[in-house]
């Protein structure tokens, strides 16, 4: 291709015959090649993107410094929350991809012209360009394919943040998205933004700030927030946890200060665990806190007073929101009836928890307005039967059936619990308030007259028999509220069976309402449970059989005999103490002694003795012989522990009681260890 020589000539012409010599030549310039024109232009196109993303860069810095001006607390939370709904950060991600382009435009501008100029030097201008694109497209990928590697960039995060978006659409859909916008509500949308905005500014407030006194102030706040499930509180439980503990000292008294950041941190954390709508994760090590009495001593008052107060205010003003936040505050004061941060349907709560606290100086007078609250739930148009069940659990710790104007209704109320058709954990926490009242209720039998007595042994002997009568005995677990038999349950039933059964009155009542055959039909789950853990069942089942068989007849599938005397009943001489030798031999000579109605009679010896060794069992390592209550059963176990020791089912087995009998009279005192003498006597006369 030759040179023309045409267009300079002819500039050369025009420049010597005019005056003007500020003619440009690009005036006179042929026409730039087309591609001279691509080069160019690609160059311009970079340019314009360089220059939009300075453009970008300087309205970012005007953003930011209004979101930075005049915004404080829930302003500037809802600032913030504007950001990620708006995608703050993509947009001013995406002037950045800008000028990656522009620097990727510009480069492949530059290579095509050097290559179309010169070819030879191009190409240590176009190797070096591959390189930088090749590497640029391998650490948008690693970062694509691994999210955590350090190598991120715009595009990167552009293409996640689409792949996500896009994802999330298909899995919900077009009918899904259809339903969505047909259900729109512009005012719950906007409570649901101010509800979120409010717990996020709280979040904030946790993740953000070590004063103590500040993270206190907001913890006093935390449970009137309503919470939504988008927000993950646990950097904020475990601000609360270590402000908490660091609230208590060994053997030294909290001071004010002190006591009121424990509360707010403690409340706090309990709402947060209650609600099963946050996101929350308490650090397991915490869970071995060593002060959870301290902290039952200082919260479970102040929180019952603060729902005495809340529902005093309902009384007067029937205003809604103080029912809600009497029955707040009395879930939020149960739950701290066991160590822990536990959901207050726990059921630890209803057979472990501890509902009163040191120097608890409060009469039966004081436990009025709670058995108001508990009515007041029942008889309520919206029956909350969790509610009753934590005004039960705190009505426990009265130990009583309340003062004489309130006994009737909280009676009535406890056998409305202990119905069939009532929540398990209703009919276990009247269960449980009864337990603990239950020396009260021999108390007012023995002592009263009149119709609270009467409808106390008719109304409340069924109701007990109810309220532990297996409802799904198809259930085997043992953890099932209804099975059959459940360890934590059956023990406070049969304590509370052993100890009205002492009485004459109930003792009849509790045969007619059928309670000998329910204990009876919990023989062999105690048994097998006795050989595999060392539990009470054992002892107070064995103790409820001889207390409930004031005849002192004794069945045997084997064979029948008469006992030389019942649990009550005080032998007179040595001749009376004597096991019988020969039972099979004597019956026909001896009278038959008829066992009460519903006495069961099926009981084989081997039963039985396997009953009383886990009876003798369960007294040594669990230490009944310090609780007055299991001693006072000792006699009658005693007495038909030698009676059995002479049947074929005992003879080769009492060496195993030895040891165990041994322990025990060492640890009596008394005419308790008067009676075991009897018993130890005798098992090594017969192993010798």
């Amino acid at each position: 291709m030759q040179p023309n020589t045409t267009t300079p000539l002819l500039w050369q012409l025009v420049q010597n015959t005019s005056f003007n010599t500020t003619i440009s030549p690009l005036a006179a310039s042929a026409a730039n090649p087309p591609n001279t024109i691509w080069f160019q232009t690609l160059a311009y196109i970079a340019l314009s993107l360089d220059l939009l993303a300075a453009f970008g860069a300087v309205l970012g810095k005007q953003w930011l410094s209004h979101y930075k001006s005049n915004a404080r607390g829930k302003d500037r939370q809802e600032k913030l929350d504007g950001l990620e709904a708006w995608h703050f950060h993509a947009v001013l991600l995406s002037f950045l991809m800008l000028l990656q382009i522009s620097f990727f435009i510009f480069g492949i501008a530059l290579s095509a012209f050097v290559w179309n100029q010169q070819g030879a030097t191009a190409i240590a201008v176009v190797v070096v360009m591959a390189f930088g694109l090749f590497f640029y497209l391998f650490i948008v990928v690693a970062s694509l394919k691994f999210p955590h590697c350090p190598f991120q960039t715009p595009i990167s995060t552009f293409l996640r943040f689409i792949g996500r978006h896009l994802q999330a659409q298909v899995t919900a859909g077009w009918k899904g998205s259809k339903e969505m916008c047909s259900s729109y509500d512009p005012i719950e949308l906007k409570e649901s933004q101010e509800m979120t905005s409010t717990a996020r500014s709280m979040r904030w407030i946790f993740n953000t700030s070590t004063n103590p006194e500040v993270i206190s102030s907001a913890a006093w706040l935390l449970p009137t927030i309503r919470w939504t499930p988008e927000v993950n509180m646990t950097a904020a439980c475990s601000q609360l946890v270590s402000t908490f503990a660091a609230c208590f000292h060994d053997n030294a008294l909290l001071s004010n200060s002190a006591r009121r950041r424990a509360l707010a941190c403690g409340r706090a954390l309990h709402h947060l665990v209650c609600n099963e709508t946050i996101k929350t994760v308490i650090s397991s090590d915490f869970m071995r806190f060593d002060d959870w009495t301290d902290w039952r001593h200082l919260s479970l008052p102040w929180g019952l007073e603060r729902c005495k107060e809340s529902f005093r205010q309902y009384a007067t003003t029937f205003e809604g929101d103080h029912e809600d936040k009497a029955r707040d505050s009395l879930r939020l004061a149960i739950v701290t009836g066991c160590p822990g941060f536990l959901q207050a349907t726990d059921v630890a709560l209803i057979w472990d928890g501890v509902f009163d606290w040191k120097e608890d100086l409060r009469t039966t007078d004081d436990f009025n307005w709670l058995v108001d609250f508990l009515v007041h739930f029942r008889k309520s148009e919206t029956r909350d039967f969790d509610a009753m069940g934590n005004a039960l659990l705190a009505l426990s710790a009265m130990r009583d059936l309340g003062s004489d104007t309130r006994r009737d209704n909280y009676l009535d109320a406890v056998i409305f619990a202990m119905e069939a058709d009532k929540p398990s954990r209703l009919r276990h926490t009247a269960l449980r308030a009864m337990f603990d009242a239950r020396f009260k209720l021999v108390e007012i039998v023995d002592k009263e007259k009149g119709e609270f007595r009467e409808k106390l042994l008719k109304e409340l002997a069924p109701a007990l028999f109810t309220t532990t009568k297996p409802i799904a005995p198809q259930r085997s677990d043992d953890d099932d509220p209804d099975t059959v038999f459940n360890s934590k349950r059956d023990d406070c039933y049969l304590r509370l069976i052993l100890t009205l059964a002492k009485q004459s009155d109930w003792r009849a009542h509790l045969v007619t309402a059928g309670h000998i055959e329910r204990c009876t039909s919990l023989l062999d789950h105690v048994i097998m449970n006795s050989t595999l853990s060392v539990t009470t069942h054992s002892y107070y089942l064995a103790a409820i059989l001889i207390r409930m068989n004031p005849s002192g007849g004794y069945r045997s599938s084997l064979g029948r005999a008469t006992l030389t005397s019942a649990l009550d009943s005080e032998p007179t001489n040595k001749e009376e103490c004597r096991p019988i030798t020969n039972l099979a031999a004597i019956l026909p000579a001896v009278p038959e002694v008829r066992a009460p109605q519903g006495f069961p009679d099926n009981i084989s010896e081997k039963e039985w003795w396997d009953l009383l060794k886990g009876a003798w069992r369960a007294m040594r390592w669990n230490d009944l012989y310090l609780e007055p209550e299991a001693v006072k059963a000792l006699p009658g176990i005693v007495t038909y522990t030698l009676d059995l020791l002479k049947t074929p089912t005992a003879r080769y087995d009492a060496g195993s009681l030895i040891r165990l009998v041994d322990r025990i009279y060492e640890a009596l005192d008394g005419e308790a260890k008067l009676e075991v003498k009897r018993l130890q006597d005798a098992l090594r006369n017969e192993v010798a």
